[in-house]
């Protein structure tokens, strides 16, 4: 069996992996833990449950990005790093002196992931430990699926079929080693990989999983959709949307929830398909300020108006996590953003009888009962447009927005981003370089990997 260590910087550096002992399904850290030698399967599902720390959080760079909020003068000054004053205004240099953990943090899920199933294939279960054994299978090929598309919708370009092969991606990792050469993947490759390991693990995964922080068969094909989406794949995102409503389609009514509580959204409620937020930079909505127009886009009767937003001395914040815990962003995958995403495939590909079903499934659940009219399309176009403006209020503050922005260029639905900032306007055009962020320095220098132009 063999033993392990663990890059905490990017794809190279190692440290020691800790034997964490379980305190129920979590890990608590040990600073006297001794070196982990996996032996059976509770302890590559010990390692896989490392939630809090490494597997269910993911990259914030994107929402910090994107245009789901502003920022005063004051705030934007007094925020803790230049990475995060910086990636505000979309600056040429992103990071201060430190590796950020939105490169580092899903490679270390992916490394993970592959010790796990390099683990599994040396182990000798029973026939009564299979169903298991294929379980942890398919949660390390989910996880690294979802590590690659969150390195993906930051460190690579959007996806254009068109130049897919000769775009650079990001790097695979596919086994542990840490000698092994590092290299980027092409853009198609990239993406191929993300859809072979997703669907490897939707095969595998039991159909409900004990905890959200655990990957089911519903949450695989939740994520194989929102791929195929940003790939334009229409067809594909369809069906695996189908796949997962056909598993687990249900809708919170927002008519069951308390508009006065200061979290109206439960921790792991019906529509959590998988536990994850985006990691914790300072730049939350504690300090992030909701444009009015953004507001005014619900209508009176529309109850996200309330459950969304608070008012406090004039300024609007946002409040309606889907993670329940305080400032922590939402970024995982839930029902609601499945029926938004079978939607829009059926409305691109011409269904706008299923288009439109779809969207006023969802909307009846959000409006104050008895008020909500069904939308209607007279065309594809019409039907398109309405569920795109709906996914852009049911969908915010998850880290979703940057790759919306990034995939809808080329398209009547393209935007240029604004910040008014200190007496200075910043601008970042839809095709500007600067819609993909640049790899750590740390990295460059380690591996000798080619960087993104800025």
């Amino acid at each position: 069996m063999k033993k392990y260590t663990i890059p905490c910087c990017g794809l190279l550096l190692p440290f020691l992996i800790l034997l964490l002992p379980g305190c129920g399904d979590y890990l608590d850290v040990k600073p006297d833990s001794a070196l982990i030698v996996p032996q059976n399967l509770q302890d590559y599902q010990a390692l896989l449950d490392n939630d809090f720390y490494i597997m269910n959080q993911e990259p914030a760079l994107g929402f910090m990005g994107a245009d789901n909020y502003y920022l005063s003068d004051d705030d934007w000054a007094s925020l803790f790093t230049d990475t995060e004053r910086n990636t505000y205004i979309w600056a040429e240099e992103i990071f201060d002196s430190w590796l950020p953990q939105d490169w580092s943090l899903p490679y270390e899920q992916v490394f993970y992931a592959n010790v796990v199933l390099e683990g599994l294939e040396e182990l000798t279960v029973s026939q009564a430990e299979r169903a298991e054994w294929e379980g942890l299978k398919g949660s390390a090929l989910f996880y690294r699926s979802y590590a690659f598309y969150a390195l993906s919708q930051h460190f690579a370009p959007p996806y254009d079929p068109n130049g897919a092969a000769d775009t650079p991606g990001i790097p695979l990792r596919l086994r542990s080693e840490l000698e092994a050469p590092v290299s980027r993947a092409s853009l198609q490759e990239t993406y191929a990989e993300i859809i072979r390991s997703g669907e490897a693990a939707a095969a595998l995964l039991p159909e409900h999983s004990t905890y959200p922080t655990r990957p089911d068969k519903a949450a695989a094909w939740a994520l194989l959709a929102r791929v195929a989406l940003i790939m334009g794949a229409w067809e594909s995102a369809e069906d695996y949307a189908s796949r997962s409503l056909g598993l687990r389609d249900q809708l919170l009514d927002y008519n069951s929830l308390d508009t006065a509580a200061a979290l109206p959204f439960a921790l792991f409620h019906e529509e959590v398909l998988f536990h994850s937020v985006l990691l914790p930079y300072n730049l939350s909505s504690s300090r992030a300020r909701v444009e009015g127009n953004l507001y005014d886009s619900y209508a009176q009767e529309d109850l996200r108006r309330q459950l969304f937003f608070t008012e406090e001395e004039d300024v609007l914040r946002f409040r309606g996590h889907y993670s329940g815990q305080g400032n922590l962003l939402f970024g995982g995958l839930a029902t609601d953003e499945v029926y938004l995403i079978r939607a829009e495939s059926r409305a691109r590909l011409g269904n706008v009888a299923g288009a439109m079903e779809d969207l006023n499934r969802l909307l009846r659940t959000r409006w104050q009962a008895g008020s909500f009219v069904p939308y209607t399309a007279a065309s594809a176009a019409e039907a398109l447009d309405l569920v795109l403006a709906e996914r852009r209020k049911e969908l915010l503050f998850r880290g979703l927005r940057w790759s919306d922005l990034r995939r809808l260029q080329g398209t009547p639905h393209e935007k240029t981003l604004v910040r008014e900032l200190m007496g200075e306007t910043y601008m970042l055009p839809p095709h500007s370089p600067r819609w993909v962020y640049p790899i750590p320095q740390q990295e460059i220098d380690i591996s000798g990997i080619a960087q993104n132009p800025r």
